[in-house]
């Protein structure tokens, strides 16, 4: 399985776009002005695990962002937001995979929300096959 770090990456901001439809996602970078109520999704460093032959995991780690709505009472509307992220975002699609994400957590740090989770992805490491080969000459005799 061929998965790329922007499919998941892609895989993400795809469910924030269908939860939260009319609400600006920014990814990987902060702009200066940011609009909120807004989301800015940050994947962590990715590592990846060796298991048995060609199978690895790879372990992708997110945070998102939630800027509150400046109108609204700051944690109410964060715990709004996140209470549907716990609900919605337990499996999503990366690439044409359904895919769970797990160790899900959230906190609100300075007025900003932090909803944390893991997606671990099980590969296959694709392998050239060796050259077979050509022909063979037997020579047998019976005594």
């Amino acid at each position: 399985m061929a998965v790329k770090v922007n499919d998941v990456l892609n895989g993400v901001t795809r469910a924030l776009a269908e939860q939260f439809p009319n609400m600006p996602r920014y990814c990987e970078e902060i702009k200066q002005e940011l609009n909120a109520p807004c989301f800015f999704v940050k994947l962590f460093p990715i590592a990846q695990g060796r298991g048995i032959h060609r199978r690895y995991v790879r372990y992708y780690t997110f945070d998102i962002h939630y800027f509150p709505d400046p109108d609204k009472e700051e944690n109410e509307d964060a715990h709004d937001i996140v209470e549907q992220l716990y609900d919605n975002m337990e499996y999503l699609y990366v690439g044409a995979s359904l895919c769970r994400c797990s160790r899900m957590r959230h906190e609100i740090v300075n007025g900003v929300m932090h909803f944390f989770f893991s997606i671990d992805m099980q590969l296959i490491k694709q392998i050239t096959p060796s050259p077979l080969m050509e022909t063979a000459t037997i020579k047998e005799t019976i005594k």
